[in-house]
């Protein structure tokens, strides 16, 4: 049960950081020399590491440690699905692009 509940905070966590990583890698690497071609790759680094970082302690000790990492890393891309999906709705709008 708390194994659940640690991995559910953890998930809506990583929907939050996944959320500000797009825009603030696109406040980072927009009219840059880099490209603008870099800025969801480098969202998706970010927030999968972070989440890989952040699943280590949070998760319990039962799991190894690779699994904690992975399961992290899951939930940081769901996070960064969750943000493309929410600024493409507030940009598009519902009736899409």
């Amino acid at each position: 049960m708390v194994d659940r509940v640690r991995t559910l905070l953890l998930g809506a966590v990583m929907v939050v950081l996944g959320t500000l990583a797009l825009p603030l890698s696109a406040f980072v690497l927009d009219g840059s020399n880099t490209g603008e071609n870099l800025i969801v790759p480098v969202a998706l680094v970010v927030s999968c590491g972070i989440g890989a970082l952040l699943a280590l302690p949070v998760l319990g000790p039962d799991l190894p440690a690779r699994r904690r990492a992975v399961v992290g890393a899951g939930l940081g891309l769901l996070g960064l699905v969750v943000g493309v999906v929410v600024f493409f709705l507030l940009i598009s709008g519902l009736d899409g692009a």
